[in-house]
Order: structure tokens, then C-alpha cells, then sequence
């Protein structure tokens, strides 16, 4: 087989590959929840612009002359560049932070796109190509510009959300099982800057771009759905300030507040990981001030440790009595849903590994 023949073959069915994941896109279901507005729009916008990337893609292919460099070729590989970045950042933006994806700053990024994507396609139809090469590598600065920015929104936005889920629920897990979004940002990242490279229309190195894109793609696609599905734990975190209620002081004492918390810790409410901080303290009777102090001056333990503490104490004493489950039953049985951060937290509070301590135990 030909050199062209696999360009062509490889290339197109990356491009499908793109197509088949915006069709997925458009099948997401978004949650049932007003708050996700947003997501729902984002999921559209995404749709779309996968499927306009992929097309957009082939187009690509079709005025590819196999030449040292084809202008129109890079051209429409940088303008896909630029609207890539945009969309894909601002996607990531409204699942950390819905607040900073407004109307105004996607409109003010369209409208700097879109100036400088006339300037390239206007360079490219009325300058020389010698004068052209000019033009296309300002154009170049722009975009370095442009991912240099999104760094810093991505920084930010993603701060803030660690800082409101930490918050809200002061649960570890939650913010471990959260580091997805960190690899797609970079990853996403990675691949604005790989795409510079498919401005020199070399066949080995669109080749393996192209299947670079459509590989993130699928990702991208399977990370949205999973987060959907996460939604209506992340949700509540990120607009509590919106939803926050206001509690009306009341004093209790220790002996009320422990003989409030004894009865929650017999339920086992500690196993219970979706529900916010100031839920459980409204369960023993106190304020969110309170139920801290009480834990700091009291229990003489922060109630993030503690926590955590009488879930790994729960797990131990499960694989004791039933050898039968799977570490990954106990540890969802025990309020982690993350089988990594079960493993982590097991050997920090116990020491030894679970593996170490299930034969212990056995023995």
C-alpha cells in the first residue's frame, strides 16, 4: 500500500471517528436539574462543533495537493485551530465553572476570532504567498496568545471549584475523582499545540495528529458523559452561594450535641458521601460553627479525619466478617466510590495495604 493510499485511509477514518463521537455527543442525556442550563447548552455546542470539525477535516483532506506545504491547507488547519480551542475550553469552563462562560466573553471571543480568521483568508486570496507566510505566522502569535489566556481562565476557574467542592462537602474523594477534567484540559492543551504542526501539510505528521484528535475526541466524549452523571452531586457545590440558606444561630451544648451526634454516628450517616456539610451538622442539632468546634474542641479531631477515620474503621471491620467481598464492594460499602482513593486512605490511616490486611486478617 501506498504512502497516499494509508494517508487517505487514515485519514478519513479518523475524520468518521470525529463525526461518529458528535452523533454520541447529541445522544447525552443532561440532567434533570435546572442548574445544568449550561451543561445542556454546552452539550449542543460541543455536538456541533465536533461535527464541523470533522467535516471540516475532510475538506482538508480534499485540497490536499501533496506538495512541500499547500496554504490552503495550513490555512484552514489554523482556523480550525483557533475555533478548536475556544470550544473546547469554554466546555471545560462550564463543568468547573459555569459562572465565567457568559454570553459577553463568548461573543468577544468570536468576534477577535473572527476578525483574525478574515485577516488570515484575506491574506491568503489577495497577498502573494511570499507576503502570505507573514501574515500566517502573526497569525500563529495570536493563537499562542490565545492558549496563554485559556491557561490562565483554566487555572482559575478550576481553583475555585476545587475550593467550593472542599467546602461543601469537605470530602477528598470528590476532589480526587475530579482529576479527570485536569488530564482533558491538558491533554486538550497538548493537542492546540500539536495542531501548529499540521500547518506544514507533512502526510506522516496530519496523519498522526489526526488520529491524536480523534482519539481526545472520544475521550472528551466519555469524560462529558461521565461528569452528566455526576452532576447532581458537583452542581449543589458550585451554586451553593446562590442556594446558601440562612440558619438561625442556636446554642447546644456538648452534652446535647454529643447525645445528637451518637445517634447519627449508630445510622452510620458518616458512609453517606453526597450530602453537604451544613446537611449533616443540621442532622446533630448545630450550625456549621458549631458542628467544626465541636469536633476541633470536643472530639479533639477535624470532621474531615474523623470521617474518613470511622469509614477505613468500618471497611477493616467488614473484610473481617466477610472475607466474600470484593475490596471494591467494600469500599463503596464504606462511602468511597473511588477504588484508587479507598487504597490511598487505607494505607494512610492503617499503615499496611489492603491486600497486606485482608490476609493478615485470613490468618
Amino acid at each position: 500500500m501506498s504512502l497516499d493510499s494509508l494517508y487517505l485511509y487514515i485519514m478519513v477514518a479518523a475524520s468518521s471517528c470525529m463525526l461518529i463521537t458528535g452523533f454520541i455527543l447529541a445522544q447525552v442525556k443532561a440532567p434533570a436539574d435546572g442548574r445544568a442550563d449550561k451543561f445542556r447548552l454546552t452539550k449542543y455546542i460541543l455536538t456541533v462543533a465536533v461535527l464541523i470539525l470533522g467535516g471540516l477535516n475532510l475538506l482538508q483532506i480534499s485540497y490536499d495537493s501533496g506538495g512541500s506545504i499547500n496554504y490552503l491547507s495550513s490555512c484552514i488547519a489554523l482556523s480550525v485551530a483557533f475555533l478548536q480551542a475556544m470550544l473546547f475550553t469554554m466546555g471545560l469552563l462550564v463543568l468547573v465553572q459555569p459562572s465565567m462562560v457568559t454570553r459577553s466573553r463568548i461573543f468577544y471571543q468570536l468576534v477577535v476570532i473572527l476578525c483574525i480568521e478574515c485577516l488570515l483568508i484575506g491574506s491568503f486570496i489577495l497577498l502573494p504567498s511570499h507576503q502570505y507566510i507573514y501574515v500566517h505566522a502573526l497569525c500563529v502569535v495570536f493563537y499562542l496568545i490565545q492558549l496563554a489566556v485559556y491557561i490562565r481562565w483554566y487555572m482559575h476557574g478550576r481553583k475555585v471549584f476545587l475550593n467550593q467542592i472542599d467546602a461543601y462537602y469537605e470530602e477528598d474523594e470528590i476532589k480526587h475523582s475530579m482529576g479527570w477534567i485536569r488530564f482533558i484540559f491538558w491533554a486538550s492543551l497538548t493537542v492546540g499545540f500539536l495542531s501548529l504542526l499540521m500547518i506544514f501539510n507533512e502526510r506522516i505528521v496530519d496523519m498522526c495528529l489526526t488520529m491524536a484528535l480523534a482519539i481526545f475526541y472520544a475521550m472528551f466524549a466519555t469524560c462529558f458523559i461521565n461528569y452528566g452523571l455526576s452532576a447532581p452531586i458537583i452542581l449543589p457545590a458550585i451554586y451553593q452561594k446562590e442556594e446558601q440558606v440562612t440558619v438561625v444561630p442556636q446554642k447546644v451544648s456538648k452534652a446535647i450535641g454529643k447525645d445528637l451526634l451518637d445517634k447519627w454516628i449508630e445510622t452510620k450517616g458518616y458512609l453517606n458521601n453526597d450530602l453537604a456539610v451544613s446537611e449533616i451538622a443540621s442532622m446533630t442539632g448545630m450550625t456549621d460553627e458549631e458542628f467544626h468546634h465541636y469536633f476541633r474542641e470536643v472530639m479533639g479531631e477535624e470532621f474531615r479525619s474523623w470521617r474518613l477515620r470511622r469509614r477505613i474503621e468500618e471497611a477493616k471491620d467488614l473484610m473481617v466478617k466477610h472475607p466474600e467481598y470484593s475490596t471494591t464492594q467494600v469500599g463503596k460499602m464504606c462511602g468511597f466510590n473511588d477504588r484508587s482513593f479507598f487504597y490511598q486512605q487505607f494505607s494512610r490511616f492503617v499503615g499496611i495495604t489492603v491486600g497486606e490486611f485482608r490476609r493478615t486478617a485470613l490468618s
